[in-house]
């Protein structure tokens, strides 16, 4: 397929001002953020608002989604580190495998979008999880970051990014582009396809490139996610990340959701060695209720304020 094919959609106004490109289904079975991309397209073709700037929606991993798989052959969000990417260019294009098939026209895509003579520039990559309650941001510590992931009123996960080298999170860090990860639901959850347009929304606003009178129904965006939010933690992070293969045969013991409370020593799954154990007591994040998957869970605990950088 070619890029026409990739891209949802685009959007700019005659004002300069930031450049969004919004990316949507980079696991294959996590298309919500697709769906909502159609969905926001069709309105600013349709409503013309004033914009200052420009906006692009773009599929990630095509054949994932083609085959509704989080992805045929490898993680496509586990290789955009520099050395990844590299590596990937280096081969023969006929070497590949299908996520590396994928990962260069979508690099390529990006770098041509977010080429450095406008900012800020900005990448949001829009995600789902297979367990209930996953309505949160993930930033790298990057103030700008955490001011935009402030705007969706989720909780932010901090610290994600140390344990997982080679996302989507590392790319924007290495390349000095702004941006965050959002997470909008489970995934066959229809609210996840609202939650993504109502944040795609805010964002627009929040980056400048719409005034809030110029948004049908902004407050009701606002309030979506504020009230699918209420009774979480602002500021979290991550303590510990349960790495799987399969070869460890893992399976998740059923019940858990995202911010579900845990204990030290509480039983969590099971994997070929027996049974699995939390680490530390905090609250769960990404409990695996999927076949494929790289992460069994993560364990977070709350923080008090959110972290400062310099």
């Amino acid at each position: 397929m070619s890029d026409q094919d990739r891209i949802i959609g685009t959007y700019s106004g005659q004002a300069p001002g930031a450049k969004l490109f919004f990316l949507g289904g980079i696991h294959g079975n996590e298309p919500a953020g697709v769906h909502a991309l159609a969905r926001v397209f069709a309105k600013l073709h349709s409503l013309q608002p004033p914009f200052r700037g420009s906006v692009i929606g773009v599929r990630g991993n095509m054949a994932g989604l083609a085959a509704r798989k989080r992805f045929v052959d490898k993680d496509l969000n586990r290789l955009w580190s520099e050395e990844e990417i590299a590596r990937v260019r280096a081969m023969s294009p006929h070497a590949r495998n299908t996520e590396e098939k994928e990962l260069i026209p979508l690099l390529e895509l990006i770098e041509s979008y977010l080429d450095g003579s406008q900012q800020p520039e900005i990448l949001i990559d829009l995600h789902t999880t297979s367990a209930p309650g996953g309505l949160f941001s993930i930033v790298t510590e990057d103030t700008y970051n955490r001011d935009l992931a402030a705007a969706l009123h989720a909780p932010i996960i901090f610290k994600l990014t140390t344990s997982l080298t080679s996302t989507t999170n590392i790319f924007m860090e290495n390349r000095n582009i702004k941006g965050l990860a959002f997470e909008s639901g489970q995934h066959d959850d229809p609210t996840a396809v609202d939650n993504h347009e109502a944040a795609i929304w805010l964002l627009l606003e929040k980056a400048g490139c719409l005034e809030a009178a110029d948004i049908p129904d902004f407050e009701q965006y606002h309030y979506r996610l504020i009230s699918a939010s209420r009774k979480l933690p602002h500021y979290l992070e991550v303590v510990y990340r349960h790495e799987i293969t399969s070869e460890d045969e893992f399976h998740m013991h059923p019940g858990y959701q995202n911010f579900h409370e845990v204990y030290k020593e509480e039983p969590l799954g099971r994997d070929r060695e027996g049974e699995v154990r939390c680490p530390e007591t905090g609250l769960m994040l990404m409990p695996l209720y999927q076949p494929q998957g790289e992460e069994g869970f993560f364990i977070i605990q709350k923080l008090d304020e959110p972290p400062q950088w310099d």
